[in-house]
């Protein structure tokens, strides 16, 4: 869960993972693995982005935080607009997706 709060606040900040990466000083891999799960971030850098993002650690880490409603949001929107351009005849692109 730690994985979709990071993609939730990285996305509500206009960051790409990129972008994201070069704030804290970490490579763009070790950001697409702490989103995916594969991997969990050392303290220091939770630490750095609850500081960055404006949020409590907990807000982060916490699976039963108040973004679970907004990660079901966007995940509704992000199937709605996969499916709805399956619909159109064209393939998704990785950015629909």
């Amino acid at each position: 869960m730690f994985g979709m709060n990071l993609r939730t606040l990285r996305a509500k900040n206009n960051l790409t993972q990129e972008g994201l990466a070069e704030k804290l000083l970490v490579s763009r891999q070790a950001v697409c693995m702490w989103e995916r799960g594969a991997r969990t971030p050392k303290i220091g850098v939770l630490t750095q982005m609850a500081s960055f993002f404006g949020v409590s650690l907990d807000q982060i880490v916490n699976p039963d935080h108040p973004y679970k409603s907004m990660l079901k949001k966007e995940r509704k929107k992000r199937q709605g607009s996969a499916s709805s351009s399956l619909r159109g005849g064209r393939r998704p692109t990785r950015q629909s997706l």
